[in-house]
């Protein structure tokens, strides 16, 4: 009986060891392929940390080129093209260093809109403590920057100042155009408040950019003498005059020492502050 069973034993056990053989050749076929898989993946993960990295590079030579005021192109570039993407980036993280900058610089803020593609700079200009108006201009930033909307006052030479600065130096840029901003509104807000303030003073003259102010004064004597006060602004980021001529029919007028030391004043001081002060002083009625 034991001779009987012998065989089958040997073939129950032979076939446990094939179906155990055949297991493992599978759990090794698996193995193999999940190592090539594996492979694959880590191969797959390099390529995108080399790519990551060459992007990163490129980014940081962007904001370094538009921070130093450099050209955006490489002649050793094919073609000379910069991938929109990472230009794109690159002007993002000029944007957030103005952003952080502002607050030290002051006169404008600057908001991401449209997912990023483009900003909002809000300029807010004011005059002796006092907050005047607010002006707003939108930047696309989807290749190069431009200007889609803006509210700037047709007066300011906007279109010299983008050519000047917009895409090499974007922070020269709206800094210019904010102190311009800032001063335009000191002149004009000067003007409302000569007419405000003093009322004997008249305006004769004042243009949109308000670069130059004629003022008629009677100055005070025994015989009362119309008076020319012209106050010219060649530098348009101040509020304060570069040139002020006297003008009266009595010659010697302009050659006193009082009215040398009114043209003074009218250099020196904001204009309605100047012809306050002649007035205390007996100068102008």
């Amino acid at each position: 009986m034991n001779s009987q069973m012998e065989p089958a034993e040997q073939g129950v056990l032979g076939h446990l060891m094939a179906l155990e053989r055949g297991g493992m050749g599978q759990r090794d076929q698996h193995q193999s392929e999940r190592l090539e898989m594996l492979k694959l993946r880590a191969l797959s993960l390099r390529a995108k940390r080399d790519q990551l990295k060459q992007q990163t590079n490129a980014i940081k030579i962007l904001k370094d080129k538009i921070s130093k005021d450099l050209p955006l192109q490489d002649d050793d570039d094919a073609g000379g093209f910069i991938e929109q993407q990472s230009l794109l980036t690159a002007w993002k993280l000029q944007l957030k260093d103005l952003q952080r900058a502002h607050h030290l610089i002051g006169g404008y803020d600057l908001v991401e809109c449209k997912e990023g593609k483009s900003v909002c700079v809000s300029f807010h200009t004011a005059f002796e403590g006092v907050y005047l108006d607010t002006y707003n201009m939108e930047l696309d930033l989807t290749r190069n920057v431009q200007i889609s909307r803006h509210n700037i006052p047709p007066s300011l030479p906007l279109e010299s100042f983008a050519k000047q600065n917009l895409q090499k130096n974007l922070k020269a840029f709206l800094q210019t155009l904010s102190q311009n901003l800032n001063a335009l509104a000191g002149r004009r807000q000067q003007v409302s408040l000569v007419k405000e303030l003093v009322g004997s003073v008249e305006v004769m003259e004042s243009n949109q950019l308000c670069n130059i102010l004629v003022l008629m004064c009677t100055a005070q004597g025994e015989t009362p003498r119309a008076v020319l006060c012209t106050l010219e602004y060649r530098d348009l980021t101040q509020c304060l005059p570069t040139r002020v001529s006297i003008e009266s029919e009595d010659k010697s007028l302009s050659e006193s020492p009082q009215w040398k030391k009114n043209q003074s004043l009218l250099l020196d001081s904001p204009a309605h502050t100047a012809l306050m002060t002649m007035r205390r002083m007996g100068s102008i009625a």
